[in-house]
């Protein structure tokens, strides 16, 4: 038997199992409370986050969660928390086990922001 797929992003939240659903809640409560105009969509099966653009996205693994930037290559790091080598993206992993640094994710969350505003 199959998973059914979620059909909007709380569905999926509804569905992630118990290690992974405290920190990616978490998560999602500080995206959306980093702009009052972030739009929440479930896109390739995983809630993504949009102001002008997709800003950023959120993804589940076995051993950690991960908050993704569209732009992530473009942002200001002063803490080297980032990871990836592509073009444009990067993304930030937490361990199920550790501690989300709200200073610091909302600090990438804000600078997300101001490039999205940029580059409209």
């Amino acid at each position: 038997m199959t998973k059914a797929k979620p059909h909007s992003a709380t569905d999926w939240f509804d569905a992630l199992p118990a290690p992974q659903k405290k920190p990616l809640t978490a998560l999602r409560a500080l995206v959306l409370a980093s702009d009052s105009g972030m739009v929440e969509t479930l896109k390739w099966s995983q809630p993504c986050y949009s102001l002008n653009k997709l800003v950023c996205y959120l993804q589940q693994a076995k051993s950690h969660v991960t908050l993704g930037f569209q732009q992530g290559a473009q942002l200001a790091d002063p803490h080297g928390l980032l990871e990836g080598t592509g073009r444009m993206m990067r993304h930030l992993k937490i361990p199920l086990d550790g501690d989300i640094n709200e200073p610091q994710v909302l600090a990438l969350l804000a600078c997300a922001i101001e490039h999205d505003r940029q580059s409209d």
